[in-house]
């Protein structure tokens, strides 16, 4: 049986990540970090006296792994 290769194991890696987080579970990565998902709510923005409105949206955070 043949090894997968790196870009196998990466493409196996982002299904799995993207399923886990559009579920709403946070994913981590041993010696890496975790991976979640946060709720951000709509937000006006002001930028050169100019408003907008930013909707609410879901971000995909990272939080890296802190030595211990």
């Amino acid at each position: 049986m043949e090894s997968p290769s790196a870009d196998d194991v990466i493409e196996a890696f982002t299904d799995i990540l993207e399923h886990q987080l559009s579920t709403g579970n946070a994913v981590e990565v041993p010696g890496l970090g975790t991976f979640a998902v946060e709720h951000r709510p709509s937000a006006v923005q002001t930028e050169d006296d100019v408003r907008r409105l930013l909707p609410p949206r879901n971000e995909v955070v990272f939080t890296p792994e802190q030595d211990a």
